[in-house]
């Protein structure tokens, strides 16, 4: 009966410490989130839990590991788009729509390579580099999403790649705010 108690004891401890642990993870996602919505009006708070907290390494990092987090995420996102874009242009779209999403091509080109520069400067703690390669391609996904707007009746078949990317770069800009000012 001894034995049976002590098992159940030292489950429930155990229980009890991976749930402090994954707490405290959650805590420093929803804390970096609060604090950069707090700071930007363009970070949205929800977004930013989700897509951090998407990322098994966010259980385990400091807010400098949150914004690697956030920097490979526009990464990733930015190449996914870049492929969505590859895939649209070989359908058939009347010709403004096709030259926009072109002109979004090349745009999402540059931004991908933008990218892959940020998360080089963001090892190397070059803050001030990923900040302008950040806000270069939140501005890249930006145009994109503005050109279709031009033409009356014209939609976007980008408008949510465009908003992630968007999104997730202001989400990088307000942690970078935040490791620059500790």
């Amino acid at each position: 009966m001894n034995s049976a108690l002590c098992t159940l004891f030292l489950f429930l401890a155990s229980s009890l410490i991976l749930f402090h642990a994954e707490s405290a993870a959650n805590d420093i996602v929803s804390d970096t989130c609060h604090k950069s919505a707090a700071s930007s009006p363009n970070v949205n708070y929800d977004y930013c839990v989700k897509a951090l907290g998407s990322d098994p390494k966010s259980r385990t990092a400091d807010v400098q590991g949150l914004g690697l987090i956030a920097l490979n995420l526009l990464e990733s996102s930015v190449t996914s788009t870049g492929s969505d874009i590859q895939h649209l242009l070989k359908k058939k779209w009347d010709r403004y729509v096709h030259q926009c999403l072109s002109d979004c091509s090349d745009l999402y080109s540059d931004a991908l390579e933008t990218t892959k520069e940020a998360v080089g400067a963001y090892q190397e703690k070059r803050f001030s580099d990923v900040q302008n390669s950040v806000s270069t391609v939140c501005t890249d996904a930006t145009t994109c999403e503005s050109q279709f707007k031009e033409k009356k009746g014209v939609t976007s078949p980008l408008t949510k790649q465009n908003g992630d990317a968007t999104q997730l770069s202001y989400i990088e800009l307000a942690i970078l705010a935040i490791v620059k000012g500790s």
